[in-house]
């Protein structure tokens, strides 16, 4: 992250004082809905309570049961893949949104209360294809690594597994899940507010039980490299998704990015924090959609080429600590695609 760019397209930028990692803490329970949703829930509202048990079976580096560990897809394959969603955490909030197939609105947000103490700083998330989540959470003293095995749709009190500190005190801003199910992190290097030292690394062994070593995949600190602040999936010229060339998001400008050679165009600007793609087989006309996310919680659906914004489709519970309310990524499922990063090894 580069400080605190405005935002362009209608949407807010960094308030005065917003840096990447906040500190502070607290549960929120409230959320401002726009016109196209039909509704929010909280823990608070619901009473119900969902637990996360941790990983399941694994077999490959990718730690989970997915096509790249076995070969075939997940049968049957978890309904949170294949129905068109998004989340992000932050404090001690998990947030789900349901997105509308028919035409990409929102339909809820949900949102539950973590008890699992945990590093109250910059969320990373990704989706595997098992549905579970991957978050990480950075501060001054590195990045802890969390996961949620069957994260909840139905708002109410969950545990996360804490997986453990990203080795050498790395600062980690975001978290990525390529085509074959292989899972990155956008090191941030020396500091949050630059590229010096930045890289895209990548897990080598099985994170889901504890082993996070990782190899390192592109020189983010050359060229013209942004400092990262989320990283999200491409459409192609056809409108089809793409893992090695993507959309990724650095303070609010939005860049056409390859994540293999570290460069990439700036776009314009938009949100602050949060981008992805949803592909076109997860909606009733097929087409792919890119979703942008602000630093005050505020979702919005963007043109792939212009970046023009929707109006806002939802926006998230207030802060109620010292934490933006933003202050994360957002991740959903991937479709079907063919990946152009470099296989393991």
């Amino acid at each position: 992250m580069t400080g605190s760019a405005t935002s362009g397209l209608t949407t807010t930028g960094l308030p005065p004082g917003t840096e990447s990692s906040g500190g502070g803490s607290g549960t929120g329970s409230t959320s401002e809905v726009g016109p196209s949703t039909s509704g929010t829930t909280s823990a608070a509202e619901t009473g119900s309570t969902t637990g996360s048990t941790g990983p399941g079976t694994s077999s490959s580096s990718t730690g989970g049961e997915s096509s790249s560990s076995t070969g075939e897809p997940l049968d049957p394959p978890d309904p949170l893949w294949v129905n068109p969603n998004l989340w992000y955490s932050t404090e001690n909030r998990l947030n789900y949104i349901e997105i509308d197939p028919a035409d990409g609105t929102v339909v809820q947000l949900v949102t539950s209360t973590i008890t699992t103490p945990m590093i109250d700083g910059q969320t990373g998330i990704t989706m595997l294809e098992s549905g579970g989540l991957v978050l990480s959470r950075e501060s001054a003293g590195g990045t802890e690594i969390y996961y949620i095995e069957e994260p909840p749709t139905v708002a109410g009190d969950i545990e996360v597994e804490v997986l453990g500190m990203v080795p050498d005190t790395l600062r980690i801003e975001a978290l990525y899940t390529d085509c074959e199910g292989l899972v990155y992190l956008m090191d941030t290097g020396t500091d949050v507010v630059d590229t010096n030292g930045n890289r895209l690394i990548r897990f080598t062994e099985d994170y889901l039980a504890g082993d996070l070593s990782y190899e390192v995949i592109t020189d983010l600190s050359i060229g013209n490299a942004p400092d990262i602040d989320d990283l999200g999936p491409g459409i192609d010229k056809d409108g089809e998704v793409t893992d090695g060339q993507g959309f990724a998001i650095d303070s609010g400008t939005v860049y056409d990015f390859n994540y293999t050679e570290g460069n990439g165009v700036s776009l314009g600007t938009a949100g602050t924090y949060g981008v992805h793609v949803l592909g076109g087989p997860l909606f009733d006309d097929d087409t792919a959609r890119l979703y942008i996310f602000d630093v005050t919680a505020q979702l919005f659906e963007a043109d792939p080429a212009t970046l023009a914004l929707s109006e806002v489709l939802v926006t998230g519970p207030e802060s109620t600590g010292g934490t933006a309310a933003g202050l994360s990524g957002i991740t959903g499922p991937l479709t079907e695609c063919v990946t152009t990063l470099p296989p393991p090894g």
